[in-house]
């Protein structure tokens, strides 16, 4: 980790959480990937953190860039981006990226680690997921909510480069007290928390709610369920090792234990008129279902309704 070049491409909530948790330590090691107001934010104030759990922080960055061009090859690169900000990123930096650099995309779904694959076949892409409550304020600083914020690392490809690879970046960011967790089977991980994504943040965006809400109404209750049921079958099929009753345990921990006022990211993006990650999850869903002739309703049909809410929110 000596010298690690490290830099961090999207500084959104998750970026900016993880780039000022990696300042800790490494922030004359770190350059910042961002655009216009949001760079030049970067460039003259740093980055501030503020967060329940890991305690509050500031970082001042080794640089900010707007491209991969403007920096050298870059031994880590995290991307911390919208699914449907991907392909646009992946182009900005790559001229960074060389074969020995590790990307790991810190993404929602079960699909950006094969899509990063895709796009840098001569670079070692790793997996990873994180559950965390983070938002990008105004100003630019991130705000971390709640008495947790995990984050499992892996990788998908088994060989050894990649594994150590995972393993490297694992103790990166062990290294600064970060809550990272390394996993031998990383696609479980992922598809775990993809299904009560599946769930929870379709359901929550689909009526503009939170738990209270879907807690009070028994239909909302029932396809909430449904929903998550459906993401796990199609993920059996893909041969995903998923623990017995997954969806089953999700739910009944957001029913019982989960704060009235949770909501997610995909019910404020849906609200606010942004962009939003359907795709990424019933989207995949239904892709994936049909790949294996599995009947999948209740998915179908929150996205039919979720896309037109999405469509007039943004008209």
């Amino acid at each position: 980790m000596e010298n690690m070049k490290i830099t961090v491409a999207g500084v959104g909530a998750i970026g900016g959480l993880l780039a000022a948790m990696l300042g800790r330590k490494y922030e004359d090691r770190i350059t910042l990937i961002a655009r216009g107001e949001h760079a030049k934010a970067l460039r003259e104030k740093g980055l501030t953190m503020e967060s329940e759990f890991y305690g509050d922080s500031f970082m001042k960055p080794a640089a900010v860039a707007e491209k991969g061009e403007e920096i050298p090859v870059q031994d880590l690169v995290l991307i911390c981006c919208k699914n449907y900000s991907l392909d646009q990123l992946s182009e900005q930096i790559r001229p960074c990226i060389g074969p020995d650099t590790i990307v790991m995309p810190v993404m929602n779904g079960v699909e950006p680690g094969d899509r990063v694959r895709e796009k840098f076949p001569e670079a070692i892409c790793i997996d990873a997921l994180i559950y965390t409550i983070t938002a990008k304020a105004s100003d630019h600083s991130v705000k971390q909510s709640g008495p947790y914020t995990h984050m499992f690392i892996g990788s998908k490809l088994k060989d050894e480069r990649h594994t150590e690879a995972a393993k490297k970046v694992h103790e990166l960011f062990k290294s600064v007290g970060f809550d990272a967790r390394y996993s031998d089977d990383i696609m479980s991980e992922i598809w775990q928390k993809f299904i009560l994504n599946c769930g929870f943040n379709v359901i929550t965006a689909r009526y503009l709610t939170n738990t209270g809400g879907v807690r009070r109404n028994s239909e909302w209750a029932k396809d909430f369920h449904e929903l998550m049921k459906e993401a796990e079958a199609v993920g059996r099929m893909e041969g995903v090792n998923i623990p017995e009753g997954t969806a089953e345990k999700k739910y009944e921990y957001c029913m019982e234990n989960q704060k009235d006022d949770a909501t997610s990211s995909l019910k404020r993006d849906v609200e606010a008129g942004r962009q939003a990650e359907l795709d990424a999850f019933l989207g995949a869903v239904i892709r994936k279902a049909g790949k294996y002739g599995i009947e999948v309703p209740y998915s179908e049909k929150y996205h039919r309704e979720l896309s037109g809410m999405i469509d007039a929110y943004m008209a």
